[in-house]
């Protein structure tokens, strides 16, 4: 399985993961052949990129289940959809989804290892449960109880809920927002909170997720410039899983990083803006190099990343004598990864 842009991807290539519209339906399922008209459409969607493969059977990659992803899409969307328009919360669905996501963790060893495949539309969902998956995992690694993932993964999943009280126009824009227009947005956290306290079945402390996101370990964040010990652990958990994200899946105005990059960024960052505990529970919980990803080897070859364990990386060689056998590198071989190419 590789993820490549969608320039690259020729037709008859197989899918490899499916691809969700905004309101969690599946627009092409895994292991679909790609066709000229399938491609030329999701280029018209915007989409950039694309995991896709030979075989099938070397698709499937440990986690929270294709199913589970588009429930989870479509209960998030619904929720923020109804506070937009300033309708009931009903946070029902939400619960439930959550039971299937920390079921899922709870019952492999799972780290957060899988680009996704997204474009403008459904980036806002995306990255509410792509957030919710990374910090249901880093919450097992700290040794959290199956309540309390919960709590965690109902405030992750709806920790930008407030957002959907900013004006569109603001909540759109492709490029840098203006300072007027960040100043308003500093507000979706109070926003939030206010949205979700108080909501029957959801915990107060879901809703000070939401509220304390972007709050930082040293004062600087907002709205309400807590530190250290001020900020609740499930926020903490939350801002540093929130802001991997936000590096790795890339703005108009901002470039992608690398999964390694982003994580060489957060530790750099700590421990004035990050909990240094939550960053290194963050680096066990995400791949370094996910899989698909083509890497440089410190040989000079060229490995295609297979899968993901916390004990191995596996990569099939892409180049040089050794081209097509697949091996399992581990933190004290002297074979390792260089970097990452694509």
């Amino acid at each position: 399985m590789r993820y490549l842009p969608l320039d690259e991807i020729e037709e008859g290539m197989i899918l490899a993961r499916s691809i969700f519209a905004e309101d969690g339906r599946t627009l092409l399922a895994r292991g679909v052949k790609l066709t000229k008209n399938y491609l030329r459409e999701l280029k018209a969607l915007d989409y950039t990129h694309l995991f896709v493969g030979d075989e099938l059977e070397d698709f499937e990659v440990k986690g929270i289940s294709e199913q589970t992803y588009s429930q989870t899409i479509r209960s998030v969307r619904e929720v923020f959809l109804s506070a937009a328009k300033n309708q009931n919360l009903d946070f029902k669905e939400v619960l439930d989804v959550v039971d299937f996501m920390v079921d899922e963790v709870l019952n492999e060893d799972v780290i957060y290892n899988i680009f996704e495949i997204r474009n403008h539309d459904n980036y806002t969902y995306l990255h509410s449960v792509k957030v919710g998956a990374i910090a249901i995992i880093m919450g097992k690694n700290l040794g959290l109880a199956r309540k309390q993932l919960k709590d965690l993964a109902v405030g992750a999943l709806l920790h930008d809920i407030g957002k959907m009280c900013i004006d569109n126009s603001i909540l759109e824009k492709k490029g840098r927002l203006t300072y007027q227009e960040y100043e308003k947005m500093r507000f979706h956290p109070k926003y939030g909170f206010d949205l979700l306290r108080g909501a029957p079945g959801l915990s107060l402390f879901s809703a000070h997720v939401a509220y304390q996101h972007h709050e930082r370990e040293d004062g600087s964040g907002y709205p309400r410039g807590l530190n250290s010990d001020e900020i609740h652990l499930y926020a903490k958990i939350v801002m540093a899983a929130d802001s991997y994200d936000a590096m790795t899946s890339g703005r108009s105005y901002r470039r992608t990083l690398w999964s390694h990059e982003a994580l060489a960024q957060l530790a750099a960052d700590a421990p004035e803006k990050y909990d240094p505990k939550m960053i290194k529970i963050l680096g066990q919980s995400v791949a370094l190099y996910p899989v698909g990803s083509v890497v440089l080897l410190n040989n000079m070859e060229v490995g295609l990343v297979t899968d993901v364990t916390r004990e191995s990386v596996k990569i099939e060689f892409l180049t040089g004598t050794d081209k097509g056998k697949r091996i399992a590198l581990r933190a004290n071989d002297l074979l390792k990864i260089e970097r990452q190419l694509s």
